[in-house]
């Protein structure tokens, strides 16, 4: 039924931006018209008694049409494809058609059926009825947006956009109650029910404008449907796979797929009941976009838990209900936790005389709720989290539930380290609810290791920005402290006042020490006062602000073929870290690295010489330029001067031509043709071609040829004379290619 309907959910997103509606699923006749068979040509009859057919190539605005048999009539449902169509269809009508296989003649059940008048909706419907009011508000405006209604300035492109996105929605929703009641479909004439089918006989149905727009504004491509036999109409089985799943207590969401229906009746009752109650008090429409094509989702809440009952039923195009799908059961559990309980504060406890030997902690709570605090609640566990011991989980310490009349609880933490303590409590279904955490400082009198991986990140400005790890064994650091100096023999002086809490530090060094070197080391301390012995040491270079030597080219030669070869002679500055080599194609091209030289292998070699050869991609209009750059330790760099060549390239290539060549005696003319194989280049050329006849010394230029011609015609030659040819490519920035083979033609006439 999807190539029936209009997309209405695009029409409704898109159309309007001011509106809450996202979403409207219209008008599914689905995927049932896939099964009804088109033609690629559509039948027009030209009146209402006419049998001419007239065969029109398919238009631009076409007319959807479904119909369905029942045996004692058939139903006809159509919709014209977009909000504009529609209102040159309501002004002229639409003429219906039928023909009866195996006859000649077309019957006419409707011409120039149009929506019925304001009054006659008035007068059958009341204003209660809010399905009719919505066809008659996209028939007759009722209860529209007005030109001067607008958010934007009437008249403009803007106010325009409104009342387009509004008729849009208006159309849209005209053609749902449409869907849903088959009395207003006939109202709005886009229905129709055929009384006078025979039953057993098959049917050809027809939907064209009365009035064909030749002007090209709207044209319509008519609907069709052939082969409709007038049988008992019998509904398939409905089966969408609903699936749920609980967002709060006692609320769950329900999740369909079918993309043959747009809206839906809904029906819950409680496991064991007969009656079902209809959840959605109007056609329930899905609001919500989402990826999944058909995708319907609701939202439903109860009044206890428990087993509840489900059923779906789609609206059909021809206001019919489907069956009711398979029953799905959802699960209302109880997922609602208890009022967590409020740990007021721990008290620590050595019971012998040995610090460090036993360790109890005494655990405080509240219960929140002191007058319900038996209701449902079942009991108390206390958990303890720590990442080096237990991972990133709570880990629970206490070895039974603890009752729910308790809030005091004491427990041995002597193996434990310091690390977060929490109440949990528990309800008759297992949910849970834990406390605030509290730290919770275990005594000890090992002092930590030294912390790992300390690393220096030294900036050009002279900050160093130093980083370093806590040794894995260790979980109670309270701080660090950290030391330099400027050589390894030196006293190391303590860089902070207070201990350093995080875990890196940033150090500011004078560019204008003579010292070459700055040393670090790092230690930690813990809650319990106990120091760290200190980490190793780490060497960072002192930056400074001294440019390095600049790079010279020392020698170079080109070849239009090898390319270029140049020799560097860079800065021996103990500092120096690596050199840039950079080229660029013509005056304001970009530069590109082309090579990167570390400047510690270069000295290692024992030369300061950096030999280059590079062969670039000829180019015979613009000049290839290089240079040099040398980078050490300071925010500052060196450049080369620059240096460049033209690389021009070799001038003649070979080519492979085959030349063949004959005297073409009905126009009188000597006639060339020849191939070529793949060319080495792709660039503007044309070919070339020489001839030399006996009393010429040597071959001649005759006229140059278009790539895409490839033959040439001489009518020079005279009765009896024989010439010779050949041909060459010439490419336009001057390259050519060898010649062809040689030909000889000879003029000879009967």
């Amino acid at each position: 039924m999807k190539d029936f309907l209009i997309d209405i959910r695009k029409i409704l997103s898109e159309a309007t931006l001011r509106t809450t509606i996202v979403v409207v699923a219209l008008l599914m006749m689905g995927s049932a018209v896939k099964a009804q068979t088109e033609s690629d040509t559509t039948m027009v009859t030209a009146g209402v008694d006419s049998t001419e057919v007239v065969y029109r190539e398919l238009l631009t605005s076409k007319i959807h049409l479904l119909v369905r048999p029942y045996g004692d009539k058939v139903v006809l449902r159509w919709v014209p494809e977009d909000y504009v169509s529609w209102l040159f269809l309501v002004r002229d009508g639409v003429n219906v058609l039928r023909q009866q296989q195996g006859s000649v003649k077309i019957d006419t059940l409707a011409y120039a059926l149009k929506p019925w008048t304001e009054e006659q909706f008035r007068s059958k419907y009341p204003t209660t009825d809010n399905d009719a009011m919505v066809a008659m508000g996209v028939l007759y405006g009722e209860g529209r947006m007005q030109e001067n209604q607008t958010e934007e300035e009437p008249g403009t492109a803007g106010a325009n956009i409104e009342l387009n996105g509004e008729q849009d929605i208006s159309f849209g929703f005209a053609m749902l109650v449409a869907e849903w009641r088959r009395d207003l479909a006939e109202a709005m004439a886009v229905g129709l029910t055929d009384n006078t089918a025979k039953r057993g006989e098959t049917y050809d149905y027809y939907i064209q404008p009365t009035v064909w727009d030749n002007g090209g504004k709207v044209i319509f491509e008519p609907g069709v449907r052939e082969g409709v036999r007038n049988e008992a109409w019998k509904p398939g089985k409905y089966e969408p796979v609903i699936t749920d799943s609980l967002v709060s207590p006692r609320r769950s969401i329900l999740r369909w797929v079918d993309t043959e229906h747009s809206s839906f009746e809904i029906d819950r009752r409680t496991k064991g009941e007969k009656e079902w109650q209809r959840v959605n008090a109007r056609p329930y429409l899905t609001m919500v976009e989402t990826d999944v094509k058909g995708l319907s989702l609701m939202s439903d809440s109860v009044d206890h838990n428990g087993l509840w009952e489900y059923r779906v039923m789609g609206h059909d195009p021809f206001g019919e209900l489907t069956d009711p799908s398979p029953i799905h059961v959802v699960n209302y559990y109880d997922i609602e936790p208890p009022l967590p309980p409020q740990l007021k504060y721990i008290v620590m406890d050595h019971p012998e005389k040995e610090l460090n030997k036993k360790v109890l902690a005494h655990i405080v709570w509240q219960n929140p709720d002191p007058e319900n605090q038996f209701d449902d609640v079942t009991g108390y566990v206390i958990k303890y989290y720590n990442e080096n011991v237990s991972g990133p989980q709570w880990q629970v310490i206490t070895d039974e539930l603890i009752p729910v009349t308790d809030t005091v609880y004491t427990i041995d933490v002597t193996r434990l380290k310091t690390g977060m303590i929490c109440v949990a409590a528990y309800d008759q279904s297992g949910n849970e609810a834990m406390s605030l955490p509290q730290l919770i400082r275990i005594t000890d009198y090992k002092a930590p290791e030294p912390p790992d991986s300390l690393h220096a990140e030294v900036m050009k400005d002279g900050y160093v920005i130093l980083t370093w790890q806590p040794n894995p064994i260790d979980d109670d650091i309270a701080g660090y402290d950290l030391a330099f100096a400027n050589d390894e023999s030196h006293e190391f002086l303590k860089l902070n006042d207070l201990s350093i809490l995080e875990r890196g530090y940033v150090d500011s060094l004078s560019l204008d020490v003579n010292q070459k070197y700055v040393y670090y080391k790092v230690r930690a301390n813990d809650y319990s006062g106990n120091v760290g012995a200190w980490s190793d040491s780490i060497r960072v270079t002192r930056p400074h602000i001294t440019p390095p030597s600049e790079p010279h080219l020392a020698a170079s030669t080109h070849d239009d073929i090898k390319g270029m070869h140049m020799e560097w002679v860079v800065g021996t500055d103990a500092d120096m870290t690596y050199h840039m080599l950079y080229r660029r194609l013509g005056e304001e091209g970009e530069y590109e690295v082309i090579g990167r030289y570390d400047a510690d292998s270069i000295m290692k070699k024992g030369t300061y010489n950096i030999v280059v050869d590079d062969n670039p991609p000829y180019d015979r209009q613009q000049r290839y330029y290089y240079y040099m750059e040398s980078f050490n330790s300071s925010p500052y760099t060196s450049n080369s001067l620059a240096v460049s060549w033209l690389h021009r390239g070799p001038k003649v290539y070979e080519v492979k031509i085959d030349l063949a060549g004959d005297y073409m005696k009905k126009s009188d003319q000597v006639k060339l043709a020849w191939s070529v194989d793949k060319l080495p280049f792709d660039a503007p050329y044309y070919y070339c071609v020489y001839r030399k006849r006996a009393n010429e010394n040597g071959f001649v230029y005759q006229m140059s040829v278009q790539p895409e011609d490839m033959t040439y015609l001489d009518g020079q030659l005279k009765d009896g004379e024989e010439a010779e040819y050949y041909l060459m490519i010439q490419w336009k920035d001057g390259r050519q290619s060898t010649p062809s083979n040689t030909v000889k033609v000879k003029k000879v006439k009967d």
